[in-house]
């Protein structure tokens, strides 16, 4: 509750003592939508944070005694941090407060305080689906854009599929909705029974991320791209999981290095068959950058 000043000899009105009354139980609330700073008035009240951008709630000495606290809590999208001004904020856990999160701001003097939070970020993991799982049938092309960023440098995607008996499937990197289709290189390493053999593309319209699944045979695509976002040259890895007409003398294993060397800032990818159709599904993942 906002504190309230009296003096010598005042008589209180019945409005004066049925707002004190209240707020034993509800504290003053007043609602920011951008960073703040503290003011002395914001003792013994709860601050709502409701932003969908980041935000901070600055502390200062000399506005509050040791003992006085106020509660912060956070409605809004975008983490609000409690941050040091001229006073010292010191606590056991972040001074993040998420969405849904919220903590108590103690004093032990006019320039030292503690957080106490409530609810703390969560740890980011080491991956983020950017694009959901997404399933395709008999299609003679597949297109996800607008998928790469600037918040990931490598990217993981996942591809399960079917060819027709002697098609192949194929990757291109996109840009504003466009395939890029020149200046593709790679080099594969290809098991097959006790076999091993290589081959090497140079100039290519795409990349080969699998060759064909010689009809209704699940095949897999586990492939790596490294800094699409980044204006130099993307590079890439796969491993690849074929099965050929069977699952038993049709189990191949490629292994794939490539690069793209324009120097662009690819932000989509397109998968398609050298013929026909493809069926299956992918889902592509972006690797933290963070703990």
């Amino acid at each position: 509750m906002a504190l309230q000043t009296f003096t010598a000899g005042q008589t209180l009105t019945a409005a004066q003592m049925t707002s004190l009354q209240a707020n034993t139980y509800n504290q003053t609330v007043s609602t920011k939508t951008a960073s703040y700073t503290l003011v002395a008035a914001d003792v013994g009240t709860r601050i709502v944070m409701n932003s969908a951008s980041a935000t901070t709630i600055t502390v200062n000495t000399s506005l509050f005694s040791a003992g006085d606290t106020l509660f912060i809590q956070n409605i809004g999208a975008g983490v609000c941090t409690v941050t040091a001004g001229t006073a010292t904020v010191s606590s056991a856990g972040p001074l993040a407060i998420p969405q849904n999160g919220s903590g108590l701001l103690y004093f032990t003097s006019a320039g030292v305080s503690i957080f106490y939070p409530s609810a703390v970020t969560a740890s980011a993991g080491g991956l983020t689906c950017v694009k959901a799982e997404t399933t395709f049938s008999a299609s003679s092309s597949v297109t996800a854009d607008s998928i790469l960023t600037s918040s990931y440098t490598n990217y993981l995607v996942i591809v399960n599929w079917q060819t027709a008996a002697a098609q192949n499937l194929y990757m291109r990197l996109r840009i504003g909705g466009v395939s890029t289709s020149t200046n593709y290189n790679s080099q594969d390493l290809i098991g097959t029974g006790t076999t091993t053999s290589a081959q090497r593309f140079t100039g290519a319209t795409e990349w080969m991320i699998g060759q064909s699944s010689g009809g209704a045979f699940n095949s897999t695509t586990i492939l790596n791209i490294y800094q699409p976002q980044v204006a130099t040259v993307t590079t890439m890895t796969a491993n690849i999981i074929r099965n050929n007409g069977n699952y038993t003398t049709g189990l191949h294993a490629i292994l794939t290095t490539g690069n793209q060397t324009d120097s662009t800032q690819f932000d989509g990818i397109q998968l398609l068959p050298s013929g026909g159709t493809i069926t299956g599904n992918y889902a592509v993942y972006g690797y933290s950058k963070t703990v």
